[in-house]
């Protein structure tokens, strides 16, 4: 939230009200670390074949192509991991061209939507991504659907050995 606050609503002037919903609360969030230092975050909701990316922000410092790619790109492996190979997020049209040229996603011919207070409408970008070779399924062991999110191959702590 402070990530979201320092990019989104202290440099651009965005509305919280925008920049916090009640998806909040149903999304998985990322926060990226520089050290112990937070440098950027973003979220993804879950639809039926497809992760949504929303809110990525990164601190001024931190905004070079090389720290969001890498950042970005670890994300791609959790969702794989889930069992998604489609991502898709909105963008004003120079962040969307950035998500073009570092993941090698596609402006979709969808129209551009408008929101109010902001200055460029967002057009939407969608992509592939490589399927994970051991997705979390149906199928998968009991024990590892009860683990913590994202760290499914360590044994959790309720697990006898």
């Amino acid at each position: 939230m402070i990530l979201r606050s320092i990019c989104f609503v202290h440099e651009h002037g965005i509305s919280p009200s925008f920049i916090f919903d009640g998806n909040d609360h149903q999304a998985t969030h990322f926060v990226f670390y520089d050290g112990d230092e937070p440098v950027g975050s973003l979220r993804i909701r879950w639809f039926a074949k497809f992760a949504k990316y929303e809110r990525t922000c990164f601190r001024e410092k931190y905004r070079h192509p090389f720290v969001v790619k890498r950042c970005v790109q670890m994300t791609f492996d959790h969702v794989a991991r889930k069992g998604y190979t489609q991502v898709l997020t909105q963008a004003e049209e120079r962040l969307a061209l950035l998500w073009t040229r570092l993941f090698d996603l596609q402006i979709t011919d969808s129209p551009a939507v408008k929101i109010e207070g902001h200055p460029h409408p967002y057009l939407t970008v969608v992509g592939l991504i490589p399927a994970s070779s051991d997705p979390i399924t149906i199928e998968t062991s009991s024990a590892v659907l009860l683990r913590v999110e994202g760290q499914w191959d360590a044994p959790g702590s309720f697990e006898t050995v």
